[in-house]
């Protein structure tokens, strides 16, 4: 089985409060409140992409 690396599938896309308030639920949520739930997605991810390069060596 090959060792193959995981890749974000858009590399230069920007995530923020404009980005979030595209999505159903979000569209008249406060600019404060949609930066501070994009920096906690940006948190898990992180968290989320270290577990799975740990899994994969």
């Amino acid at each position: 089985m090959s060792n193959s690396i995981i890749e974000p599938r858009q590399k230069n896309r920007t995530f923020n409060s404009t980005w979030l308030k595209t999505y159903k639920g979000f569209e008249d949520c406060p600019e404060e409140e949609a930066e501070r739930i994009v920096e906690q997605l940006r948190k898990l991810a992180n968290i989320v992409c270290r577990h799975v390069q740990k899994g994969n060596t």
